[in-house]
């Protein structure tokens, strides 16, 4: 129950409502969301920790080597998206639909006269996501790669590196496109306000 009124008390109808659906049926949505995922994340993945206000499709897969995911506030996925690593997820984040969080040695391939089936496995990077992120439909975040503060992954994206803050990147391997902010000083000022929205 306390998630159901922290879902509701923290809702921005006015700002976050698709075009034509009335807010009634929005607030609805919400809650039942809210209950879907709190069983999803605490019933199916208990290790998992988490925040306040956390969407997760039945068709999101979860999964990490050392079990090591956290998820901030208000953290949004799209339908088949796919966790295969350890990650940290920070607040305000909107991940798209078919976004997949991939591991980078999942796999060892350097032995010589050894298979890659038989070489065994790593599992040592770890994702990391900052605060107001946007992952666009069917990116691809390979492990270990830090995205920064307020920036922006394009869809169909392969991220490899890391993404500096308040920039917007894309392609295969993704790579800078622009900045999100017109001026360093709008950049500043909106991770100062970052920094007073998620401490």
């Amino acid at each position: 129950m306390t998630t159901i009124i922290l879902i509701l008390h923290n809702m921005d109808l006015e700002n976050n409502t698709l075009p034509g659906r009335p807010k009634c049926a929005t607030a609805i949505r919400r809650v039942a969301n809210g209950i879907r995922s709190w069983c999803i994340l605490n019933m199916q993945h208990p290790w998992v920790k988490h925040q306040d206000f956390i969407r997760v499709p039945i068709s999101t897969k979860i999964w990490a080597p050392h079990k090591d995911v956290t998820f901030g506030n208000h953290v949004q996925f799209g339908q088949n998206c796919r966790i295969q690593c350890d990650i940290c997820i920070g607040s305000y984040v909107l991940i798209a639909n078919n976004v997949s969080f991939v591991g980078k040695d999942d796999h060892i391939t350097n032995i010589p006269e050894n298979t890659i089936w038989n070489s065994g496995r790593g599992d040592s990077h770890k994702t990391y996501l900052g605060n107001d992120v946007w992952i666009g439909h069917g990116a691809i975040v390979v492990a270990g790669a830090q995205i920064g503060d307020g920036a922006i992954v394009a869809a169909g994206s392969v991220v490899v590196n890391d993404v500096l803050p308040c920039t917007i990147v894309g392609g295969n391997p993704a790579r800078f496109i622009k900045n999100r902010f017109n001026t360093e000083e709008e950049k500043n000022n909106h991770l100062q306000y970052l920094k007073t929205l998620c401490p």
